[in-house]
């Protein structure tokens, strides 16, 4: 048995020889904010003060937001939605397209940016050459696409041309559509007055004017402006009809 300074000395090495548990460390809240007197004349003290509401410290919504990686989206962006076609974006597609055929010379005053907001609320009018589709067309007025006269119903029209659209011959008066290359087109002339045309040449160009009188056998059209008659041949102007639909 252990004398007593013996006894003492064992419990003495007993505590030592067990590891003492660390208390458990918690995550330390933000420190209490500093307050700093309005009439401070220390400008560093005052831009480091913490916001007042830092006093407000809760665990549970720090830790849930840290572990969060999702990104914050603003549900009420005001950018624009790219899928949506607006005015603007028909009228970039007609430029670019009407720039690709102005090179290669069929109806160059329908392929120039001069005219093409025209067609945004009008339909240009042509006649169809005896080579294309077996002269099927070649007797009938064919009217171009609108809003975009390079794509219609049908679909986008091939480069090189024009979207447009007539009335069967067939019973019923379906319409028809048809991509029809542009060198196979040329300005329908008018055939009585009241009609409107596109004049395509002289001090009225890029007008749209009513015809007055117009003369079928001698190929002019008579227009009145402001008291003044002016008198253009069928190859000067392009009969145009106002769509029923615009944007």
């Amino acid at each position: 048995m252990l004398g007593e300074s013996d006894l003492i000395e064992f419990c003495d090495l007993r505590k030592r020889s067990y590891l003492v548990s660390q208390p458990r460390r918690c995550i330390t809240p933000p420190p209490s904010p500093v307050r700093v007197p309005s009439n401070s004349s220390n400008p560093i003290s005052a831009a480091l003060t913490p916001p007042s509401d830092w006093a407000v410290w809760n665990l549970s919504q720090n830790i849930e937001g840290a572990n969060d990686p999702s990104p914050v989206v603003n549900l009420s962006s005001s950018t624009p939605d790219p899928w949506t076609v607006d005015a603007q974006d028909i009228q970039d597609s007609i430029d670019a397209r009407a720039e690709k055929l102005a090179d290669s010379g069929p109806l160059p005053w329908f392929m120039s940016k001069e005219f093409s907001t025209l067609f945004l609320t009008y339909h240009a009018m042509f006649t169809v050459s005896l080579s294309f589709n077996h002269a099927k067309l070649h007797k009938r007025f064919v009217s171009t696409a609108c809003p975009d006269p390079f794509c219609g119903a049908n679909g986008p029209a091939p480069e090189g041309c024009v979207a447009v659209f007539c009335t069967s011959s067939r019973a019923g008066a379906a319409l028809e559509h048809y991509h029809i290359p542009a060198k196979d087109l040329s300005p329908a002339p008018p055939r009585k007055k009241n009609q409107e045309c596109l004049i395509l040449d002289g001090s009225y160009r890029g007008q749209i004017l009513t015809i007055s009188q117009c003369s079928v056998g001698k190929k002019t059209a008579q227009f009145t402006i402001k008291g003044i008659a002016i008198t253009l041949r069928f190859d000067q102007i392009c009969l145009v009809q106002r769509a029923q639909n615009t944007m």
